[in-house]
């Protein structure tokens, strides 16, 4: 973050923007640029794709599920804990949902 991106990286962006500041900041830190670039970016798109930069995902329903799946399995204190819940219930991850570990 402090060297900023490489010459090779400036090289393949398609464009650049500035994030205006005020105060004593000399710059945001990575993340903080990200989250003001997806909001800006999210406040101007609407849902239906028809409007602004982001656009609807391709991710099938089975596929979100499986997302949202890992994503409650890993919000557990220890990770391999929900598998063991879930065989425990008589559950079985498939094997393609691995892909998504």
């Amino acid at each position: 973050e402090m060297k900023g991106i490489s010459d090779e990286m400036r090289g393949l962006v398609d464009g650049t923007f500035t994030i205006p500041m005020s105060g004593m900041a000399e710059s945001f830190n990575l993340s903080a640029a990200t989250a003001i670039t997806l909001a800006h970016m999210s406040a101007n798109s609407d849902r239906d794709g028809t409007r602004g930069p982001l656009r609807p995902g391709d991710l099938s329903q089975h596929e979100r599920n499986c997302m949202r799946l890992k994503w409650l399995l890993n919000s557990l204190p220890q990770h391999r804990m929900g598998e063991a819940l879930l065989r425990k219930k008589g559950l079985e991850l498939p094997k393609e949902f691995r892909k998504y570990f």
